[in-house]
């Protein structure tokens, strides 16, 4: 396994690390960022390998799943052009279907190989005190079941080390907040037991020196064309046509999109075409977030709320959807911003960075 990872280490090539996934992959609760699992695994490599550089690309995002990791897929890691990818979803995608969850898992791995047969990835597995007090009752979480049945398909190795901070917690008398912030992310010491699972399949994974990069052969996609998201991709909130109401910001939105549309007006409108048979928001979630009114093809208007309870404390960029089901085909959206909002919102404003096709 990461044969790949093993020859490009031990001859010195360089070796680009890319982590993608939600806000325990992103480091939230440690006390730096060199605390963090992904950091301490790039910093296990370089030590391993010390002739070797190793670039870090940290493509996580709290609070967001694999629907909308699979739209920006190719801006925030393809773009870097990793050759070892870490893979971590179950925890975000633990409220999702199974089919839903297969459909996201097997089209990453598809376009991360299409775009190089050459790089490996790894999936990993974390866990919450919620999640397993649900595995404690027999709960089975559907997305961690279809990210391991992809997994095992398309041959990518898999690190549990949720089960290996879960089994440490449930030994040390259940006390979640020993190893954790808030029973969700890991603190320091909580991190060290995910780090030191990594470390350990790592090096016996990297124990050996292959002759030759391999390409990874794809097999038969799981998912028909017709259904598959391998299309799914991000569209610049400036591809649309607004009016006077509407004001583009060249500065980021929450950190993580280099520019945004924004509307603070009630009935300002802007019009979206698109090839596909879903639409969505990658937008700011903030304390003065409102809800966009949304018809396709000149069909009913329908709200979609960019607010929610994390708003009162914190703003970051996430996503909704057009909650409509459409033909696979040409669309136009067209989106007016409602005098509605939530009733904790403190306003009533808009602000999209891209728009989400599939």
């Amino acid at each position: 396994m990461l044969a790949n990872t093993a020859y490009r280490l031990k001859n010195s090539l360089g070796l680009t690390v890319a982590y993608f996934g939600g806000s325990i992959t992103e480091g939230a609760g440690a006390s730096s960022y060199e605390a963090c699992w992904a950091a301490k695994t790039t910093a296990h490599l370089r030590a391993a390998c010390p002739d070797c550089p190793v670039r870090h690309v940290q493509a996580a995002i709290g609070g967001t799943d694999s629907t909308l990791g699979v739209c920006r897929l190719d801006r925030d890691l393809l773009a870097h052009h990793p050759d070892l990818v870490f893979f971590e979803f179950a925890v975000n995608d633990s409220g999702m279907d199974f089919l839903t969850a297969l459909k996201n898992a097997e089209a990453c791995f598809r376009r991360i190989r299409t775009a190089d047969p050459a790089t490996d990835i790894v999936t990993v597995y974390t866990v919450t005190k919620s999640l397993s007090d649900q595995a404690a009752e027999g709960d089975v979480r559907p997305a961690k079941n279809a990210h391991a049945a992809v997994s095992h398909l398309y041959g990518i190795p898999q690190i549990d080390m949720g089960e290996a901070l879960r089994a440490r917690i449930l030994t040390e008398g259940n006390d979640w907040l020993k190893y954790t912030t808030d029973t969700v992310h890991p603190n320091d010491a909580g991190y060290e037991i995910c780090a030191s699972v990594v470390r350990g399949k790592l090096d016996e994974w990297l124990n050996r020196t292959p002759d030759r990069l391999t390409p990874h052969v794809l097999p038969s996609p799981l998912i028909p064309e017709g259904e598959s998201r391998m299309n799914a991709r991000m569209a610049d909130c400036a591809e649309a046509v607004r009016d006077e109401s509407w004001t583009l910001w060249e500065k980021p939105l929450s950190g993580r999109y280099p520019h945004y549309i924004e509307c603070a007006k009630p009935g300002g409108e802007l019009t979206f075409s698109f090839d596909g048979r879903r639409i969505g928001f990658y937008w700011m979630m903030a304390k003065d977030s409102g809800d966009a009114l949304c018809s396709v093809d000149g069909g009913e208007f329908i709200p979609v709320r960019s607010w929610d309870h994390y708003c009162r404390s914190f703003s970051r960029a996430n996503s909704a959807w057009y909650p409509a089901a459409l033909e696979n085909g040409p669309h136009t959206l067209r989106l007016r911003l409602s005098p509605d909002k939530a009733e904790e919102s403190e306003g009533t404003v808009l602000r999209i960075g891209a728009f989400l096709i599939m």
